[in-house]
């Protein structure tokens, strides 16, 4: 079977760096044996290729990033521009404008700086003093009344409006068919709320020990079904799960 893997990278990968070491290692032999791997973050462009040279990140074939909104095929050179036919079908119908305009100016909610806000994504810390889960649930009620577009929420803060067609899950899967993959011979992981749309997306996941309480409990409900619940943390959890699938060499 040609399996890909798609691996988020923040508190999946990366918090355990010998593990990582090992991983990559194994994720290497993989790759030369024909299979595939992508990286699958909420990170810059310019943030994931510092993690190939800083953090020991494994090289990839593509990269996944700004939570499935852009995607980065070799040769991974600074200022590269994303794969034009997946930015094309996600402009069809989405607006950054429109995007913020479903979260009110409450002081609840603080647009995050810099490369967080693209054309595609919409991004916000939540600041305010009452129940997160609450404010993010206002939002997505306004956010549900447009099928064009689609909310994230995670780890308690961290809330992203997005392309409805976007996310991490609709990417790969995008990108599985544009490699002419099997999207049955492809294992995910993953550790917060914004990898739940790519767990859901294929037939076979993992969630690290280390996983937000809202990717805990989605995992526990499919647990032994299509989702590995690893016993460890970070990357020797993505290996203990990868090894659970029989995907690696």
């Amino acid at each position: 079977m040609r399996w890909t893997i798609g691996s988020d990278i923040d508190g999946t990968l990366t918090g355990d760096a010998v593990a990582l070491q090992r991983l990559a290692g194994r994720i290497a032999a993989f790759r030369a044996a024909g299979g595939k791997f992508a990286l699958v973050t909420g990170r810059s462009y310019g943030e994931a290729l510092c993690g190939l040279v800083d953090e020991g990140l494994p090289m990839a074939d593509a990269i996944i990033t700004q939570v499935g909104t852009e995607i980065y095929l070799p040769p991974f050179v600074p200022d590269q521009s994303p794969l034009a036919a997946w930015s094309t079908q996600l402009q069809q119908a989405f607006t950054h404008q429109r995007a913020v305009d479903f979260v009110e100016p409450d002081g609840q909610w603080v647009l995050q700086s810099g490369k967080a806000n693209t054309a595609l994504k919409a991004s916000w810390w939540y600041v305010g003093r009452g129940d997160p889960d609450a404010a993010a649930q206002r939002v997505a009620a306004r956010v549900a009344e447009h099928p064009d577009y689609r909310m994230i929420w995670s780890s308690g803060r961290d809330l992203d409006i997005l392309p409805a067609t976007a996310g991490k899950g609709c990417a790969l899967r995008f990108l599985v068919e544009y490699w002419q993959r099997d999207a049955d011979a492809c294992v995910v992981a993953g550790d917060t709320g914004n990898d739940i749309n790519m767990i859901e997306a294929f037939s076979r996941g993992i969630v690290v020990a280390n996983a937000q309480a809202e990717l805990l409990r989605f995992g526990r409900e499919r647990n032994g079904d299509t989702v590995f619940m690893a016993s460890h943390p970070y990357a020797a959890g993505v290996e203990q799960g990868l090894d659970y699938w029989s995907v690696l060499p």
